[in-house]
């Protein structure tokens, strides 16, 4: 089994490598999580080209190509890798082919374990087992773990649907590459400000030191290591960022109703209100509108979406219409990639959160922190919530 413990990242002056690279890097939502901390020196790689010029007009730096067409040994000196594969075939608002096809990506995961220990197995295999090639996207996310020379820290944002897979891979860090701490988390974006409900969950992995994740709201937590059994973690339930509606990021007065689906009926309704945080953004949130305008002049702008995740209003969304709001619908939040991101480098982040929430959204830092449960109004944790 190749030794790692106590491996320091080389250097090349002969090699222009970045130190972080990011995988499906779309239009930038960890690429300003890293500007925000003050992580510099990012690469990320995107294959679709309007989130590439997106990305490229906010000043990150893209190289427009397809992942699997990188060999990570040759990316001598990236210290961090980042990865936020596709997520149509987990989420609830996709045809969910990647939950009936889990099996073959766990079995990939136990491939790339395998051949990196013994260098018998192929994950590519998966490619062919699995209905949508998409979902097989996910497993370069260990692959790239696994091969990249110096890596010394990972982390990856997926839907909550992919927990497992998470899990499965800091498993493989943890026992086939000496990961000293490999954790699974579920973070809401609402619990660090933003003004929208979005759930993710984050596989963050460190190879030689443990993640600082002090005064980071967690709503579930499982966690494994070099010297630590899988095992469930209590979650963290307050948070000491304030609450953001969508009223307030927008500038909106109270009482405004935003109709999602028209005059179409659905269980759920298909209005919700503005003085709370907007539900999950997907790419349907292009035909929101508020009520009391008409569908005519009140529809959502990209701006405001992207506003609604954390971006700034001026961010340059590029491409159609339905291209800018899928760009937005596939983005991590910045103000949770900066918290994620600063756990495992180290790099201070509530000062650059506390910054963005005061530029986007007008909040004042309180002199001494107030702490805000992450709990329904029935006084439960509030961990099972359906966010898209």
């Amino acid at each position: 089994m190749p030794e790692h413990t106590a491996r320091a990242p080389r250097t090349s002056s002969s090699r222009k490598n970045p130190q972080v690279l990011e995988g499906f890097a779309g239009p930038g939502g960890w690429s300003e999580a890293a500007r925000m901390i003050g992580l510099h020196d990012v690469l990320g790689i995107e294959l679709n080209a309007d989130a590439c010029a997106t990305a490229t007009a906010a000043g990150h730096r893209r190289l427009h190509a397809d992942i699997r067409d990188l060999n990570p040994e040759d990316l001598i000196g990236v210290v961090g890798w980042i990865s936020s594969p596709p997520c149509p075939t987990y989420t609830a608002a996709g045809l969910r082919s990647g939950i009936a096809d889990q099996p073959h990506v766990l079995e990939g995961c136990t491939l790339l374990g395998d051949s990196y220990a013994t260098g018998n197995g192929d994950h590519q295999v998966v490619y062919r087992q699995v209905t949508d090639e998409r979902t097989a996207l996910v497993l370069e996310t260990l692959h790239f773990a696994f091969r990249l020379p110096d890596v010394q820290w990972v982390v990856a944002e997926q839907v909550p649907a992919v927990a497992p897979i998470w899990m499965d891979m800091a498993a493989e860090l943890a026992m086939a590459a000496d990961f000293a701490s490999c954790n699974v988390l579920t973070l809401r974006a609402d619990d660090f400000g933003a003004a929208t409900r979005r759930k993710r969950t984050f596989l963050i992995a460190t190879r030689n030191r443990d993640p600082n994740l002090a005064r980071m709201p967690i709503r579930e937590w499982w966690a494994c290591g070099r010297f630590e059994p899988p095992h469930q973690r209590m979650p963290h339930p307050v948070t000491p960022l304030p609450a953001t509606s969508m009223a307030k990021a927008l500038g909106w007065p109270a009482a405004v109703r935003i109709n999602t689906r028209g005059d179409r009926r659905t269980p759920g309704g298909n209005e919700f209100s503005a003085d709370r945080p907007a539900p999950s953004l997907t790419s349907r949130a292009r035909t929101w509108y508020r009520t009391d305008l008409g569908p005519a002049v009140g529809r959502l702008t990209p701006s405001q979406a992207g506003l609604l995740q954390g971006f700034p209003p001026d961010y340059p969304w590029q491409g159609s219409r339905t291209s800018q709001f899928q760009q937005v619908a596939d983005t991590v939040s910045p103000l949770v990639g900066a918290a994620v991101l600063g756990a495992v480098t180290g790099l201070p982040w509530q000062d650059a959160v506390w910054a963005r929430l005061a530029d986007l959204y007008g909040h004042e830092r309180p002199a001494e922190p107030q702490l805000r449960s992450c709990m329904t109004d029935a006084g439960q944790l509030d961990l099972f919530a359906e966010v898209a």
